[in-house]
């Protein structure tokens, strides 16, 4: 019988492995995480990122709202505690299941029930608030870890639309044609006579790329360029650190797309190396800690 500190080891593993999956960023922005948090932070991104996976990687629509179903049973207080799922039980071994509120666990996954079928945005801005819903609930949710002296979480509405928007262009990947591009505004599409089938057909278009530089110019202005303490209230350093921290790296890798096909931009937004380990430090060297 394996040991329960093998229990425990493989359990962990199994987080991480989910997690690199859809956002290896997190590897380097977990690093500056307040040490008392940084071990609830892995589960939680594991259960974003699988619910993340639900929506991206489907081929029939009622098969993945009976796997967000089953999702939303498990992570009832009830249900949790008896669960074998590791994510689930890491959420229990290291407390985080009783600090996270079940209004904002729902909203999580009603955001992502809402994306199995989607209505597209008409315009730039309808694509921001879009963003900004899928980014609430998991900002709501990393906040609650830090109990009444948490902040609002819409004071981070100034990073949100960044974390939302690279969610669904890791999304737009692997869940292929016809429903990968159904976040592009209609606007932006009917200014550049293209179709969704016919980016995914050929993505090497004049107009596409047009269409694709736009789109990422106008979106370099959601996030401001130098995130930390300057952002946040002073009062939140702690608390908003990582997410200050993944933010920006996500918006850097956003920065750093125009001359990329859309194809290759959640590998872009997942790189992770010397450069975006100093962008992270960086980041974390402005927030101040107490």
């Amino acid at each position: 019988m394996a040991s329960v500190v093998q229990i425990e080891t493989n359990e962990l593993k199994f987080c991480w492995e989910q997690v690199l999956r859809t956002n290896r960023l997190f590897r380097i922005s977990q690093v500056f995480a307040p040490a008392d948090r940084a071990a609830q932070l892995v589960p939680l991104y594991a259960l974003f990122a699988a619910v993340e996976e639900v929506c991206s990687n489907f081929s029939e629509e009622e098969v993945a709202r009976r796997k967000l179903d089953w999702w939303r049973n498990e992570c009832t207080l009830s249900n949790t505690q008896g669960s074998d799922h590791p994510i689930l039980r890491q959420l229990e071994r290291t407390g985080a299941l009783y600090a996270l509120p079940r209004d904002s666990l729902e909203r999580l996954f009603a955001d992502a029930e809402s994306r199995l079928d989607p209505m597209p945005p008409e315009h730039p801005e309808g694509l921001r608030e879009r963003c900004r819903q899928i980014s609430r609930p998991q900002f709501e949710l990393e906040l609650s870890l830090w109990g009444d002296s948490r902040p609002d979480a819409q004071s981070c509405d100034s990073i949100a639309a960044v974390s939302g928007l690279a969610q669904l262009m890791r999304e737009t990947v692997r869940r292929g044609a016809p429903g990968n591009y159904w976040w592009l505004p209609l606007s932006l599409l009917a200014r550049h006579g293209v179709s969704r089938p016919e980016i995914s057909r050929d993505e090497s278009a004049a107009p596409v790329q047009a269409l694709f530089t736009e789109l990422l110019g106008t979106c370099r202005n959601w996030a401001p360029q130098s995130l930390g303490g300057r952002v946040l209230p002073q009062r939140a350093d702690d608390a908003t650190r990582h997410l200050s921290v993944l933010s920006q790296l996500q918006s850097y890798a956003l920065r750093r797309l125009r001359p990329h096909q859309p194809t290759r931009f959640a590998a872009e937004l997942n790189r992770v190396g010397l450069a975006q380990l100093y962008q992270a430090w960086r980041v974390a060297r402005q927030a101040r800690v107490r």
